[in-house]
């Protein structure tokens, strides 16, 4: 690796959430708060963030833009191109490792994995990388991916670039596209199969749960598989009937979907 990294947080209508949960993971493991920028909506946003926030060392707050997609990309047009970017959600529990098929444990050192994921995108040629999808140790793999797959959004790591090739265009599905606009400019992505988080995802208040609604995510899916047909298609996921993606590596024939394991 071959500088430091940053981390940026977008959140919204969760400054308890970010504060019990990811910022506490990151005290947790020792974390510099200097290097952490948490991504607020708009200003009012930031008042409520550093009342709660105050008696924490973490008072990087930033007021950028309302929604996921337009929030992402002011994050990455407020870094310097080639800054490397740590971008983890606001309620993140834990970040977990492979420890065998049926565990998982906490990992001890954010550093070590960040180094990780940014040398295996120097080594690549790419500029994004992510984490394993399921919190399941079974179908997990001590590998690092290389191809097209799907970067889950909840924690994922970038080396920075202005430009429309880079940014999304969605608040729902942003992490598929962004997915596959990676792989479309460097021709690949990097996965980390053998870590993973724990979140709420879908369950948190405050968040994209306070637009988002079945049919947005259904609709944001069928963009997606308009545009790229020959990169992604769509099915319903039977436990809560939202529509998902499945990401197909054209050269590689290699399938990648938000549960590789379920879908």
């Amino acid at each position: 690796m071959k500088k430091d990294y940053v981390i940026a947080i977008p959140s919204y209508k969760r400054a308890k959430t970010v504060r019990d949960k990811t910022l506490t993971t990151l005290t947790r493991l020792n974390v510099d708060p200097n290097i952490v920028t948490i991504f607020v909506g708009d200003a009012e946003q930031e008042v409520e963030y550093r009342e709660v926030l105050k008696d924490t060392p973490y008072n990087n707050i930033v007021v950028g833009v309302p929604g996921m997609g337009a929030i992402r990309n002011f994050i990455q047009s407020y870094y310097p191109e080639g800054t490397y970017i740590l971008n983890l959600d606001d309620d993140l529990i834990e970040i977990n490792r492979r420890m065998g098929e049926k565990t998982l444990g906490q990992i001890g050192d954010l550093g070590e994995v960040v180094r990780a994921g940014f040398e295996a995108c120097e080594r690549e040629g790419a500029r994004l990388w992510g984490i394993y999808a399921a919190s399941n140790p079974f179908f997990m793999k001590d590998r690092v991916a290389v191809g097209l797959y799907y970067v889950i959004g909840s924690m994922w790591g970038c080396i920075n670039k202005h430009g429309d090739a880079y940014n999304v265009t969605l608040d729902d599905k942003e992490d598929f596209e962004r997915s596959i606009k990676y792989y479309l400019a460097d021709g690949k992505v990097c996965r980390l199969d053998y870590i993973t988080v724990k979140s709420n995802y879908y369950k948190e208040p405050g968040g994209m749960q306070v637009t988002r609604t079945t049919q947005r995510i259904e609709e944001s899916a069928k963009v997606l598989v308009e545009r790229y047909p020959d990169l992604c298609t769509m099915y319903y996921r039977e436990t809560t009937g939202h529509a998902e993606l499945k990401l197909k590596d054209r050269r590689k024939e290699v399938e990648s979907s938000l549960e590789d394991l379920f879908a």
